[in-house]
């Protein structure tokens, strides 16, 4: 870059500076979202993903200890009714049930660890490409339409749908 005349060298250090600061880099937004979920969004200035990915991951932690606190509890009478200490739990007496809803409540807590483990890599994922798009300039030319659409069948049934119309 070349100073022209009357620009002071100070002012042309700050534009490139200015620059260079406006450049989001993915690798860092990867980074900052694998070592805390949401600070990649921060450094995207995407503040409004936060409520969003804390949200589900308060949800699923608190699915995660209920459910985890369920298969305790029916495994362990499952256990006491195996042993023969009780014959009647919570009005069930049939063992077949009480380990069909330990199995349930293994399950859900099982999904619901990799629903969180889906929450944390979404989260970096979406830092990444967040940061790959930030200067990304939209153009007024693209739109997609939506439309109500009626189409007749070949034995005279209407069928009402969406069309979907992608200009560009």
């Amino acid at each position: 870059m070349s100073i022209g005349k009357g620009q002071n060298p100070a002012s042309v250090d700050n534009n490139i500076q200015q620059d260079i600061t406006q450049i989001q880099s993915p690798h860092k937004a990867a980074i900052y979202s694998a070592l805390i979920p949401g600070l990649g969004q921060i450094y995207n200035k995407k503040y409004w993903k936060l409520p969003i990915i804390y949200g589900a991951t308060g949800i699923l932690i608190y699915a995660f200890d209920f459910n985890n606190e369920q298969y305790n509890k029916y495994k362990n009478a499952y256990a006491r009714m195996d042993a023969g200490e009780i014959t009647i739990f919570e009005g069930v007496s049939d063992k077949s049930r009480i380990l069909r809803a330990k199995d349930d409540a293994r399950r859900n807590r099982d999904l619901n660890v990799i629903s969180l483990a889906a929450i944390y890599l979404l989260n970096v994922l979406d830092a990444t490409v967040d940061a790959h798009l930030f200067n990304y300039e939209i153009n007024d030319d693209l739109s997609l339409n939506f439309q109500p659409t009626i189409k007749q069948s070949f034995d005279y049934q209407n069928s009402y749908g969406l069309s979907l119309s992608l200009n560009f």
